[in-house]
């Protein structure tokens, strides 16, 4: 009989030379005191997976709370994964770039016996629903971003080389070393000192031959050094001694090379192929090589570990992918069964199961195509799930939750359902607000949210809404505030709703807010503008979106000379934990003895 007092098991089976990619993840997921991990290995011979299966099964022995974790979509695992009764575990299979653009390996998969698929980013996940279109009928998809243990990965306190450029990973054509050359002749037609350095594993012999064929050609010859293949533990220090790490790659699912060497201090260079601008800022990007001597040039060796910190967090890793293994499971592997008990007045409209934790309740589906809509009614839970977690930590029951940019209600129903909180929500689209309000009443919680169909910003007024387009009402926005006078009767038959400064609004409440969300396509900034008496005065946790480099700077612009700090990142379009800082002098804040709050 399974141990009834243990947490929830995940057996993590990988494969024999490749378990590299696992990383510190097991032992991150036991980090979060929710999970207990082990890794079992398979090897390439006949039944070794099954062996491996067998074995975990036997430890991960509560099929009703353990998990089955595959790192790879392998066929070496099909047979086996398709041979096993794993009698209702969670079955995860984490996808890596190979599987799902190299090969047909996605597209073989037992995906029948698979109730969860793990990517590392939006762009793998498009590429996996193009490769196995119906895989939502039967597995929910999950983005579960890459995270890095910066314990490991620190600056050498000895200056890295001024003229060295770091170049790593396997001798392929994808890696596109070629182009490392050409941007190393650019260089030292300028500075003569600059020289690279190649740390590869394995490869093409091909690639390596043209390459050294082609490095005297390029005169080259004596400014790029082989290092060889280096053991784990040797790759910081290699790092460290960069000033510049340059990535030349045609496509990487994340790049963890390109993490580990900002953790380690190297600015960054990094071709700009489709799906890195989810990773790295533009500031680190190029598509042209004289844009990438540029780059190192002017590199700043430092300046993106705190980058890496926020973006590439091991323990927002390990959180997200708990939240995948803990998530209350559907019946049948798949999307919850619709339910239509819903109100006579709407009886055609179906309402789908939703949980949390120990919370149950119900989910009203108003458009089928709709993005938040879909993952809600695939998945059995919330959307954005890693990131409603970390805040149910910081929401006490009785608490006040403000919600900019409501949408259909997702936030604001696991604030005053799961975390036993009052409700103030901001939604300037009427579908949007009416459906917001719905959810709650749904769940008998109408009587603690109110829902506002305002805009935000930092000042009262009127502005246009331009409305999100088809499957994605969550992209609806404010445009240009309209003025007074003729213009504003020049658009008289725009849409047009009322902004209000979140300041007045809870002063007339008196309201004092424990968390505030703000997710508002673009207007982040010009929201906590208007709200700045209330973070000074009061110093809630915000949770705010900024979709890209521009956005998250002009809320940096707003948030940190109140003294907030960003302290992680959640979420397929980059929404950031902010807390305040206490002043220096402040109890709490960093003194004579040095010490700092948590």
């Amino acid at each position: 009989m399974p141990e009834t007092s243990r947490l929830p098991r995940v057996a993590v089976i990988v494969l024999s030379g490749l378990d590299h990619f696992a990383g510190d993840l097991p032992v991150a997921l036991e980090e979060t005191g929710r999970l207990e991990a082990r890794s079992f290995r398979s090897h390439a011979g006949m039944g070794s997976a099954h062996a491996a299966v067998a074995a975990a099964l036997a430890w991960a022995d509560d099929p009703a709370r353990d998990s089955v974790w595959f790192e790879f979509c392998w066929p070496t695992f099909f047979p086996a994964i398709r041979d096993t009764d794993f009698a209702g575990r969670r079955t995860v299979v984490r996808i890596h770039r190979i599987e799902a653009q190299d090969t047909n390996h996605v597209a073989d998969a037992p995906w029948e016996k698979l109730t969860d698929a793990v990517v590392v980013s939006d762009a793998m996940r498009e590429a996996l629903l193009r490769r196995v279109p119906g895989i939502g009928a039967t597995t929910a998809v999950h983005v579960v971003r890459n995270g890095l243990d910066l314990d490991r990965f620190r600056p050498s306190t000895t200056p890295p080389d001024p003229f060295r450029i770091g170049w790593c990973g396997s001798m392929i054509l994808r890696k596109n070393p070629i182009l490392a050359l050409e941007i190393l002749h650019g260089l030292r037609r300028i500075e003569p000192r600059w020289h690279l350095h190649l740390a590869v594993k394995g490869g093409d012999p091909f690639v390596a031959d043209l390459l050294c064929d082609l490095v005297p050609k390029f005169g080259l010859a004596g400014a790029v050094r082989y290092d060889g293949e280096l053991l784990p533990e040797e790759m910081p220090a290699w790092h460290a001694a960069n000033r510049v790490l340059l990535s030349t790659s045609l496509h990487e699912s994340f790049g963890y090379a390109i993490a580990e060497a900002a953790a380690c201090g190297c600015d960054l260079a990094v071709f700009d192929h489709p799906g890195a601008a989810e990773a790295w800022p533009e500031a680190v990007r190029f598509v042209q090589a004289e844009r990438a001597i540029d780059l190192i040039l002017n590199a700043a060796p430092g300046r993106w570990r705190e980058h890496v910190a926020i973006h590439c967090s091991l323990a927002a890793q390990a959180g997200a992918a708990a939240a995948v293994l803990l998530a209350p499971r559907p019946a049948i592997a798949g999307a919850p069964a619709v339910r239509r008990d819903a109100p006579a007045a709407r009886a055609d409209v179906p309402v789908v199961p939703l949980a949390h934790g120990a919370w149950r309740g119900r989910f009203v589906l108003r458009d089928g195509n709709d993005h938040i809509q879909r993952c809600v009614a695939a998945s059995g839970g919330f959307y954005e799930a890693e990131m409603l977690e970390d805040l149910r930590g910081r929401l006490p029951s009785g608490g006040s939750f403000v919600d900019v940019g409501a949408n259909v209600g997702n936030h604001a129903l696991f604030a005053a359902g799961v975390c036993g909180a009052r409700v103030l929500a901001f939604e300037p689209s009427a579908a949007l607000a009416a459906h917001c309000r719905e959810n709650l009443a749904e769940n008998g919680l109408a009587g603690r949210a109110e829902v506002l169909r305002n805009g935000v910003g930092d000042r009262a007024g009127q502005a246009r809404l331009v409305h999100g387009p088809a499957g994605n009402a969550g992209m609806t926005r404010l445009d240009d505030m309209i003025e007074t006078g003729a213009e504003a009767g020049a658009d008289a038959a725009a849409e047009t709703v009322g902004v209000v400064r979140l300041d007045e609004v809870l002063a007339e409440r008196g309201l004092v807010p424990d968390v505030i969300k703000v997710d508002v396509e673009g207007m982040e900034a010009a929201v906590l503008r208007g709200a700045e008496e209330t973070l000074r005065r009061h110093s809630p946790t915000l949770y705010v979106e900024a979709a890209d480099t521009a956005a998250f700077a002009r809320v940096e612009a707003v948030l940190r000379p109140l003294g907030y700090r960003a302290r992680t990142r959640f979420n397929a379009t980059p929404t950031f934990l902010y807390l305040r800082e206490p002043p220096v002098g402040a109890p709490g804040a960093a003194g004579a003895d040095g010490a700092r709050a948590a």
